[in-house]
């Protein structure tokens, strides 16, 4: 996904992606800077290639991760295959919460959608950093918090929306954010909106139809912005 961004920067793939990237979305639990001054909290530093695995769904896993550099992201498959993107996890910010469970099981998987650098931490590690920073407690919990809140909206957009409307969402915030051409293939956009690529081929031909979308399959460029509005504004 990401080829087109090598040597730029992770602001640029906020633009692309503003409505995944927790980056900016979510309150901050603590920098890079602020966890290395703490001498009290264990961890190992890791580095990933993009496309790595950091952890597999169903695994039990006690660490959680603090990315220093990269994206990583994390996405979900139903059994029959289809994939799910849950977030894309920048700079500066944590992901991993598996922890905090007693049975430690991961529910999604994470790999490095760039080449990337995390920190991982025991989270009984975590836990003793936060009983002893307050503030870093309260942080954390509404970190958690605000992404289950966006989690809750992704579920509904899923329960109540139909494809085309969701594939107009995503390609109208992307031509604000980044300009009309679409740095996605079919099944890219499928697996961010948690779509079969049959639903993001055919929801393509009904915007090709009203003019709102021309290319394909890839490039895909979104021929009239403000018409991507009213229609949304209409559906």
């Amino acid at each position: 996904i990401f080829a087109a961004f090598r040597g730029e920067g992770v602001g640029d793939m906020d633009a692309m992606l503003p409505q995944f990237i927790d980056k900016g979305r979510f309150p901050v639990v603590f920098t890079t800077e602020q966890l290395l001054a703490q001498e009290e909290v264990r961890f190992t530093r890791r580095t990933y290639e993009e496309g790595a695995c950091i952890f597999l769904a169903e695994e039990r896993h006690r660490c959680t991760y603090h990315v220093v550099s990269g994206l990583v992201r994390l996405y979900l498959t139903s059994r029959d295959g289809i994939v799910k993107t849950l977030f894309y996890h920048a700079e500066g910010t944590q992901f991993g919460v598996q922890g905090c469970k007693r049975d430690r099981l991961t529910r999604s998987t994470a790999e490095a959608a760039t080449d990337c650098e995390v920190l991982a931490i025991d989270f009984e590690d975590l836990l003793v950093l936060c009983n002893r920073n307050t503030d870093y407690y309260l942080a954390y919990i509404e970190y958690l918090f605000a992404i289950m809140n966006s989690q809750t909206e992704e579920i509904a957009s899923l329960a109540f929306q139909t494809g085309v409307r969701r594939l107009a969402e995503l390609l109208y915030a992307l031509a604000r954010s980044g300009g009309p051409v679409i740095p996605y293939s079919i099944d890219e956009l499928a697996e961010i909106i948690g779509a079969h690529r049959n639903t993001v081929s055919n929801s393509l031909a009904h915007l090709r139809k009203r003019g709102l979308v021309a290319g394909g399959p890839r490039p895909i460029a979104v021929a009239d912005v403000e018409g991507l509005r009213r229609y949304l504004d209409e559906a």
